[in-house]
């Protein structure tokens, strides 16, 4: 569905042609069309506009502006885990990198560095309803998957649902809109959590290896 084209801290997701998108990226995100994903590691101090550097950054790496939605993180981006699943005749891709420091309870307002980017990737007609329907089931994978580890706001002691930082992207190739709903007991809702679910939780084991 995609071409991926890694370089020194950053890949690039190269969907070919514009295709749709529901977005809470920091640069290019919101509702409307995409032509590429740009997941960065940046500096555990970096202190910019998001806006203004990023747009600095495809600026001088000669990326077009214009249908590039960017998401950064102070992980390497070389621990990405990608997953692929064919559902009958269509097929789910994610795409996640995830960092746990950041991890904060409700109502915590400490920060520190980490973020949990997903890119999720479907060519299943969905309406928007539905798009906006399988980031809720997205975001209950990751907050379930934080639970389930345990994860721990370092200044409350609670678990933490996820950090501060955290985005989830999606990108539809299909502009058919007949699929009208995405939660957790449809084929798309389903199957997209339990491929973030498991890609949350492979990340955070692969994270105690490396000793991060």
């Amino acid at each position: 569905m995609f071409r991926l084209n890694d370089y020194n801290n950053y890949y690039i997701i190269d969907f070919k042609k514009y295709i749709r998108k529901f977005s809470s990226a920091p640069f290019n995100g919101g509702i409307g069309y995409a032509r590429r994903y740009i997941n960065r590691t940046v500096s555990i101090n970096y202190n910019y506009d998001p806006l203004i550097e990023i747009n600095d950054f495809l600026e001088k790496n000669n990326i077009e502006r214009k249908g590039t939605v960017v998401t950064i993180t102070a992980v390497p981006v070389s621990r990405r885990i990608m997953d692929t699943k064919k559902v009958k005749d269509y097929t789910i891709q994610t795409i996640i990198t995830a960092g746990f420091d950041n991890a904060l309870s409700i109502g915590n307002r400490n920060n520190f560095y980490g973020t949990i980017n997903i890119a999720v990737i479907i060519n299943m007609p969905l309406s928007d309803a539905a798009i906006i329907n399988l980031m809720q089931s997205i975001t209950e994978a990751k907050a379930q998957a934080m639970n389930d580890l345990n994860i721990i706001d370092k200044s409350t002691g609670l678990r933490s649902p996820g950090t501060s930082t955290d985005t989830v992207s999606i990108f539809i190739d299909n502009y058919g809109k007949s699929i009208l709903y995405a939660g957790r007991l449809t084929e798309p809702g389903y199957h997209a959590s339990v491929m973030v679910y498991k890609s949350i939780v492979k990340i955070y084991e692969n994270n105690k290896i490396v000793g991060h």
